[in-house]
Parts: structure tokens; sequence; C-alpha cells
């Protein structure tokens, strides 16, 4: 059953390359934060 207000199928955006690089630059973004020392351990 599709909703009538949505007509794209968001289950397959694992699919789109713009989210893996989304993906990608957070989790970098959380090593760095991590890796740096700031804060991340105290």
């Amino acid at each position: 059953m599709k909703s009538a207000g949505s007509p794209r199928d968001w289950r397959r955006i694992h699919h789109s390359p713009m989210f893996w690089i989304g993906v990608a630059l957070c989790l970098a973004a959380i090593m760095i934060y991590v890796w740096s020392d700031d804060l991340a351990w105290r």
C-alpha cells in the first residue's frame, strides 16, 4: 500500500550515491572529532 502524499519510495534511498557520500562525511567527522582529543574522552 502506497501513501498518496509521497510519490517516491524512500526505502530505496540507500541506492543513491549522495546518501553514501553523506554517510562517509558524517563518519569522517565523527572519527576526526574522536581522534582530535578535543573533549572526546573527558
